[in-house]
């Protein structure tokens, strides 16, 4: 290594043993200077090599030593530097894949998605030129072992095998998606028998960057600040990345949680090809806290998912020795079975194992810039690159040594799945909504996982409730997809482990809060099915216009009723919601009926507006059939419900001014989430204001200020009375989860906390040493489904059809009911677990206790919610109570509110 950095030079260094060996000193100064000087030279020792560490590394400090084709172009002769050099931004390295496949013959590359910032996801598909000829045929062979009643017709002898290999999809973690051009680039240059053997037996789908957005904004950070000299301090400004990190994506969600619930254009697309594909093996590359080393599955055995075969476990651990083999041969430390679960299934490396395909989870230390400190020594960008190419490398190795077992594997966990479907208790699961657009969006997301979903086509009762026939959809266990179905729908209470790195209930029709029932064999013989469903249809919204209007109206019990709402009111029309249930005569298919509207359906007068009465018809018009809603006219302001269109029930609406604060002290996920609702679901132009802006800014011109989940230490006195006073003036703060908490400690609202232990570890006897993070962590809720009952007729459960609401709990915080008797309208039920694990014990102090409550404050109020209502983004159940406290919370009458 040159050692050409002016600091540090051979005179240099005897100047300074010159000074150390000064007898005219006094021993502690010598001591001291000895010392200093030494702290000196390692620093400029660690200077000269950190300068001059990533410019010394060659292609073949990442790849074998083969023969590539020249012909092929390089990462570096592309992008400009070597990898690992700089942090690839997307574009750059869009730019080199793009040009890789044009230059082989090896590759097809195909985009199969847009990111929300219009970012193009893409997949190379590499394999021996012979396969691609015949790309299409070897896809549907696959799709046939997939397929029970065909798949013995499949040679897995004389079939490739498929690997999935996907890279960052937290864009912070970035030694995947540099590593993946090396795993391209070898693939598709390589000479060696080794890589030819690879092409002929193999089809590699690369997907270099599963976060476009995260990605880019985390490279933008730490290239510039990136020094000449490479600064290792973990304190400089390149590891301590602004808010909101680059961890996320563009709504500051967390992809990886995402696989199963699909509320992004990054997971739908994936999914989308997963199952295009069927993969035998997929690979997720992950990074973690620096002081780490390198993990890969299996992960702790006793926190697998039940559903998931041994087999898949065994096969996982199988692989996993040719990682340590290739490892070893590098001398990087690792591990395995430790630290990580195989639990949720939304995960990468977990989604797969539910769909007859190997996931495999790769953490590396992260460097999270360019060269850091850590325990283990320097931790270099390009070593952690280097490592995660050598598993890459190792997947393929393992794929290929044992093609035709995890092909047959394949073959035979969708047979086992027919057979284990047929033989359950469970024969599959019914479902109904009233709202239209939240079941067409829930059988989109069962359709993307592959299920079958069948039409009932005759009215029946099942557990107590009627399913409307051409209404209600049933999806069978006895399916390919039995496993799938039975993690979306079961409930689950008991667990043979405590401890979870992720959230342990993810039951989807409690989500979307669908009226559901499991059906049994007696039930399912009574089923009459339609023809299965092929794509999700939706009811398709229209006006019903009367010969003479007086008003519009429509109902608030559909998910798009706000969207329509919102709409018409940047129309400039005044816009009125009505307090009381009301029947008043329609016209409809030309014929005078009689309907039911419940609290909070939508008045549009005709009185008084800046538009003509064929204005607002047509505008309305175009709203019913964008948000699959009926809009029907009225030609009277009577009811036959002893109340006219002109009565104090009949409250004028105004438009919500709304403001969230961000930054410093909250939660980017929470906020992201709330983000994410307002602008892609309700369509709304949200301010996302920070917290240090708060005391500086005037909240004049908002009438609504949300508070998500968060500690907001960083807000002084000044800013906590600028809030305090914003309300006061008539004003509505709403606070989440950690939101609330802030609200009740700084004395906004009077909120008593549950005193006693919430699931902390309480026993006083001895305990071994080693048992202490279990039993702590057995007193942790990362994520659980309690059951809510909800007061109808608060403005803040309008739109409900039925009192039962499931919440997304998580923490162990228990406030109590309000003294006054209106100010809850949510409460947690007698026995509100419905799904996930708890610390023992807790289901009983949470029971009949607040989940909802509303206080005054001044002339204002605050709306305290103590779940995520937007968990997600596939909480569809909740969002209907949110929208309630935005449009209707100025609405709640101030004597039903908990004082101050």
């Amino acid at each position: 290594m040159a050692m050409n950095n002016p600091m540090m030079t051979d005179t240099s260094i005897s100047n300074i043993l010159a000074t150390l060996n000064g007898k005219s000193k006094p021993i502690s100064q010598i001591l001291a200077l000895k010392s200093m000087y030494l702290h000196l030279a390692i620093m400029l020792i660690i200077s000269v090599f950190s300068t001059n560490l990533v410019a010394q590394v060659d292609i073949t400090y990442y790849l074998p030593d083969i023969e590539y084709d020249p012909a092929i172009p390089t990462p570096k002769s592309v992008i400009g530097h070597q990898v690992g050099e700089w942090h690839i931004s997307h574009d750059k390295l869009v730019q080199y894949m793009e040009k890789l496949a044009a230059s082989s013959d090896r590759i097809i590359i195909q985009e199969y998605a847009r990111s929300h910032e219009n970012r193009p996801l893409l997949n190379l598909i590499i394999t021996a030129p012979k396969n691609l000829a015949r790309i299409d045929e070897i896809k549907d062979i696959h799709r046939k072992l997939c397929t029970p009643n065909e798949a013995d017709q499949v040679n897995t002898a004389d079939e490739p095998i498929v690997v999935y290999q996907g890279y960052s999809i937290h864009g912070n973690e970035s030694s995947g998606v540099n590593a993946s051009m090396l795993v391209a680039y070898y693939l598709a240059a390589g000479q060696s028998p080794e890589v030819l053997n690879k092409l002929e037996n193999g089809i590699f789908i690369i997907d270099p960057a599963y976060n476009p957005d995260g990605i880019n904004r985390f490279a933008s950070w730490v290239n510039s600040h990136k020094s000449k000299h490479l600064v290792s301090d973990p304190a400089d400004r390149e590891y301590t990345e602004a808010y909101p990190r680059g961890r996320t994506n563009h709504y500051w969600f967390d992809l990886n949680r995402d696989w199963l619930l699909l509320s992004h254009p990054e997971s739908q697309g994936r999914i989308k090809v997963f199952h295009d594909w069927k993969p035998n093996i997929l690979t997720d590359h992950h990074e973690m806290n620096t002081n780490s080393t390198f993990f890969f599955q299996p992960g702790i055995p006793s926190r697998t998912n039940p559903n998931t075969p041994q087999r898949n476990q065994d096969l996982t651990e199988e692989i996993g020795h040719f990682h340590a083999h290739a490892l070893d041969s590098i001398n990087s430390l690792y591990y395995t079975k430790s630290s990580f679960d195989d639990y949720y299934y939304g995960k990468g490396s977990t989604y797969p194992d539910a769909n007859a395909c190997v996931g495999i989870l790769f953490e590396q230390a992260s460097s999270r810039g360019h060269l850091q400190e850590s325990v283990n020594g320097l931790l270099s960008f390009p070593f952690t690159i280097r490592n995660q190419v050598v598993t890459s490398l190792s997947t393929q190795d393992a794929a290929i040594s044992k093609r035709q077992e995890m092909l047959d594997y394949q073959r035979i966990f969708y047979k086992n799945n027919i057979k284990d479907g047929k033989n359950s208790i469970i024969r599959g699961w019914l479902y109904t909504d009233v709202d239209a657009y939240k079941l067409k969006r829930y059988n989109e997301i069962m359709l993307a996982h592959q299920l079958e979903i069948y039409p009932i086509t005759k009215d029946m009762r099942s557990n107590g409730k009627l399913y409307k026939a051409n209404e209600s959809y049933f999806i069978p266990m006895e399916q390919i997809q039995s496993k799938m179905a039975k993690t979306i729908f079961e409930k689950v209470r008991t667990f043979p482990d405590s401890l979870f790195y992720d959230v342990s209930a993810w039951t989807m029709p409690l989500a979307f809060d669908l009226q559901y029932s499991e059906v049994n064999k007696g039930d399912k013989s009574r089923l009459e099915l339609g023809k299965r469903m092929i794509d999700a249809q939706s009811l398709k919204g229209k006006l019903y216009p009367e010969d003479k209007t007086y008003a519009y109206i429509f109902d608030w019990n559909q998910y798009k009723s706000a969207n329509a709402l919102l709409a018409i009111q940047d129309a400039g029309l005044i816009t009125k919601m009505i307090h009381k249930e009301i029947d008043v005569d329609v016209t409809k298919k030309g014929e005078k009926q009689n309907m039911h509207f419940g609290r909070g359906s939508i008045i549009v007068p005709l009185q008084n507006q800046n538009k003509t009465g064929n204005e607002i018809q047509n505008i309305l018009s175009q709203l019913a059939q964008e948000n699959d809603l009926n809009i029907f006219a009225l030609s009277t302001g009577i009811t036959k419900s002893n109340m006219t269109l002109g009565n104090p029930d009949v409250a004028t609406l105004y438009r919500p001014n709304v403001m969230v604060i961000v930054g410093d002290g909250t939660s980017s996920y929470d906020a992201g989430e709330i983000w994410h609702t307002m602008d892609q679901k309700l369509g709304y132009p949200l301010t996302k204001m920070e917290t240090r802006d708060i005391s500086s800014t005037s909240l004049k011109r908002y009438n609504t200020i949300v508070m998500a989940h968060g500690w907001y230490g960083s807000l002084d006195k000044d800013q906590v009375e600028n809030i305090s006073n914003w309300i006061r003036q008539g004003n509505t703060l709403i606070t989440v989860r950690g939101g609330t908490d802030w609200a009740a400690k700084k004395d906004l609202i009077d909120l008593k906390r549950y005193k006693g232990q919430t699931g902390k570890d309480t026993e006083d006897e001895y305990q071994p040493y080693e048992v202490h993070p279990v039993r702590r962590g057995a007193g942790v809720i990362g994520g659980a489904i309690f059951e809510t009952k909800m007061d109808l007729t608060h403005p803040l459960s309008y739109g409900y059809d039925d009192d039962i609401l499931p919440v997304f709990h998580r923490g162990t915080n228990i406030y109590h009911t309000t003294n006054n008797p209106y100010a809850t309208p949510l409460k947690y039920t007698a026995s509100p677990i419905l799904s996930g694990y708890i610390p023992r014990g807790f289901d009983t102090k949470i029971a009949n206790q607040a989940a909802l409550t509303v206080h005054k404050l001044g002339s204002g109020r605050v709306i305290a919610f103590q779940d995520n209502p937007n968990f997600r983004g596939y909480w569809y159940g909740g969002t209907k109570q949110f929208y309630n406290a935005v449009f209707f919370g100025a609405e709640i009458s101030s004597r039903t509110m908990e004082p101050k």
